[in-house]
């Protein structure tokens, strides 16, 4: 409607002026430089329209063919960009070197440059974070578009940086889903509930970790020890695990079989009193190859004195492999569930000599 009322008013005002200027065209004469130049004052208007018309082309053109689309032909908004232009170089160079604080009040400088607007927001966040500015921190989140993976991702990390995963996890299951495609946005998803200790919520999104492969193949390997021995041993604990639920049978058969599982299971089996049942299960589930991801978890499963099979397993590996750190190491765990704390000492030696990092 008010288009309508514009178009008329246009055309009216046209029809009043109209036959003034064509009976009263005006007369414009411009001397310059000993240059005579004349115009009625309707053509000078339509070579001033038409000039200014083809400087905009030209502008246009100059930003495309020189790839200046983010640099302005005024000058003072020239000035601000290219301030915010050292402000952010300035500031990236202080973020690799952790200067903090440095960094922090670079990149609000940067920011006020819309170009990268999101990606300075985002880096101000983390360096007035680590600053020890939380404050200044949620000002930049808060300056991030609220739909955006970004900003969810970078609200939950620093959530969980604080200790809350609780508030993290309930962030980012609003965002992540059997369909989620953004890798960074699942993975932090799984650790926060890892860190939260939501055990059952955990194993029903590893179908959608798979299917998505927020991980791939080689780190899904070593998640797998993230994720099933802490589960399951947990769950069982708070008598709630049940592998005919459907959170366990919905993982497909190479998860629930695999040597992550197998550990959860056993472990929940010790903490059951079923000490030779879970040595059982490790036997036929522990390969040599996979000890350095496996030891970990296996010195927390309280096996008592069903380790004598176990022992014999860990002495063959040894004769083909004496130079095996993590073998000794096995053994020394095997002496403590035994009660035999020198012999636990002298392979925790061995174990040190060939694998320093074991210490």
């Amino acid at each position: 409607m008010i288009r309508w009322l514009l178009l008329i008013l246009v055309l009216a005002t046209a029809m009043l002026l109209g036959p003034s200027l064509v009976n009263n065209p005006g007369y414009i004469k411009i001397i310059l430089a000993g240059r005579v130049f004349e115009f009625t004052a309707l053509g000078l208007v339509v070579i001033l329209v038409l000039s200014a018309v083809a400087l905009w082309l030209v502008s246009v053109l100059l930003r495309k063919l020189l790839r200046l689309q983010h640099v302005s032909f005024n000058f003072l908004r020239w000035r601000r960009q290219r301030k915010a232009q050292q402000a952010f170089e300035l500031g990236l160079q202080a973020y690799a070197k952790q200067q903090w604080q440095l960094a922090s009040a670079h990149l609000a400088k940067a920011a006020a440059d819309d170009f990268m607007h999101n990606e300075k927001h985002l880096l101000a966040a983390y360096a007035a974070f680590y600053a020890g500015n939380t404050d200044q921190a949620n000002r930049h989140v808060a300056a991030l578009p609220a739909a955006d993976n970004s900003s969810c991702f970078v609200q939950a990390d620093l959530l969980l940086q604080q200790g809350q995963a609780a508030q993290a996890c309930v962030l980012l299951a609003e965002q992540v889903n059997a369909d989620t495609e953004d890798k960074g946005l699942g993975q932090l998803y799984l650790y926060a509930l890892q860190q939260a200790g939501q055990w059952q919520q955990l194993l029903q999104m590893v179908p959608a970790a798979l299917k998505q492969q927020w991980f791939d193949k080689d780190k899904w390997r070593r998640q797998r020890f993230n994720i099933y021995p802490a589960a399951v041993s947990q769950l069982s604990q708070q008598q709630r695990f049940d592998e005919a639920a459907a959170y366990w049978q919905n993982l497909p058969a190479k998860e629930r079989k695999s040597t992550a599982a197998n550990i959860g299971l056993a472990w929940a089996q010790a903490q059951n009193g079923q000490s030779e049942a879970a040595e059982k299960l490790l036997l036929s589930n522990l390969q040599l190859e996979e000890l350095p991801l496996t030891l970990a978890f296996l010195r927390q499963i309280p096996l008592g004195k069903s380790v004598l099979k176990l022992r014999k397993q860990a002495q063959s590996w040894l004769r083909d492999h004496n130079s095996n750190g993590y073998v000794y190491a096995l053994l020394a765990y095997l002496a403590e569930q035994e009660g035999e704390p020198e012999q636990a000492e002298l392979a925790l030696q061995k174990a040190r000599q060939y694998e320093p990092k074991l210490g």
